[in-house]
């Protein structure tokens, strides 16, 4: 696969400030703008939209310097910021039953199903509210109207060193920004996801008070890639540092992410001396797409693959070839990000995209 940087995108355009997020509710480290704002990548830091919000307009900005083998592309994106969810609160008149349900998740005790209810209460709550229709508009403005989107949590207790919640908050693929509904509805469920059982659990057990994680909202460029894979930059089991380990699969990157029967092609590249050896090779039975012909409503589909059609499964010379490049990738980004990454991203037309890099545990 080939890969080139793009060019910078304009600066999104920002919608009309609505109401502020409600007083007290602003968690140390933590900035909250108005409800009504959007942010472009080049506006966007950890402090105002979260660290994998931050990560991904950094990857912009690597993107742009990436060259030869370790080239490589970024998706276009913005930021729905800290302060959006709670604004949004404010304005449906749910502050008070929010602040409620908060200390209710603080200490409601597992068993007897209250926590349970508790969750369930909050999600609904927090899913109910919707953003103001400007800031959609602006979303369009900057990432196109026709264009598919895939819409992702971006909060302060996740994506961190030692604190990665890989996959515990929700993202939400194949929406349009025309769509306010569908579209609408995708970020409330992300906002959401902040309050699940599983994610209040994890912050009990870190230490992390319920009222000090706050969720933003990371707002990419949906892909439809032939391929979606994840980098371990370092040995995930060994932590060897001179060992990369890459899972591939067909389609999105969800079909590596969601449960699908069956095992990735696995490689290990030698980052030293660029030998590749094949661990496994792909037999998962489906893969997870877009229905490019289907509507924008945060689904997706299933479908078979054919590996006597798949390169990395006929040819090893391809294997090699690819293996290679995403170690040269690897290698830049432990140097641009200061150590060992997660890293997932996606082969579309040949060209290779980092969605995502983050701190490997």
């Amino acid at each position: 696969p080939r890969a080139a940087a793009p060019a910078p995108a304009p600066p999104a355009p920002a919608a009309t400030p609505a109401a502020a997020a409600p007083a007290g509710l602003t968690p140390a480290g933590v900035t909250m703008l108005p409800g009504g704002t959007l942010l472009t990548f080049a506006d966007t830091t950890s402090a105002v939209g979260g660290a994998k919000s931050f990560s991904c307009a950094v990857l912009a900005k690597i993107a742009l310097q990436s060259t030869a083998a370790a080239a490589f592309k970024a998706p276009a994106g913005v930021c729905i910021p800290y302060g959006a969810m709670e604004a949004a609160i404010q304005e449906a008149g749910l502050t008070a039953p929010y602040k409620a349900l908060l200390e209710k998740l603080e200490g409601t005790p597992v068993e007897g199903g209250a926590l349970d209810d508790a969750c369930t209460e909050m999600m609904s709550l927090v899913g109910s509210v919707r953003l103001p229709p400007a800031v959609i508009d602006a979303v369009a403005a900057e990432l196109g109207t026709e264009d598919r989107l895939i819409v992702r949590s971006s909060a302060n207790v996740e994506d961190l060193e030692g604190m990665s919640a890989a996959g515990l908050y929700e993202s939400i693929p194949n929406v349009r920004a025309k769509d306010p509904e569908h579209f609408g509805k995708a970020v409330a469920e992300v906002w959401a996801s902040l309050y699940t059982r599983r994610a209040v659990l994890s912050r009990r057990t870190a230490g992390v008070a319920q009222s000090a994680a706050v969720m933003s909202v990371l707002v990419q460029t949906l892909l439809s890639p032939e391929l979606s894979f994840v980098l371990h930059t370092a040995h995930p089991l060994s932590r060897d540092p001179d060992l990369l380990v890459a899972e591939i699969a067909v389609g999105l990157g969800e079909t590596l992410a969601s449960g699908v029967r069956g095992t990735p092609w696995r490689l290990q590249v030698n980052k030293k001396t660029g030998e590749v050896q094949t661990l496994a090779l792909n037999n998962m039975s489906e893969a997870m797409v877009v229905d490019p012909n289907g509507a924008a409503d945060g689904k997706m589909i299933k479908i078979k693959v054919d590996y006597s059609q798949q390169a990395l499964s006929i040819s090893p010379l391809a294997r090699a070839a690819f293996g290679r490049c995403l170690a040269a990738i690897g290698v830049l980004l432990e140097a641009e990000l200061d150590g060992a990454q997660d890293v997932e991203g996606a082969v579309v037309d040949e060209d290779i995209y980092i969605v995502q890099s983050r701190p490997q545990p």
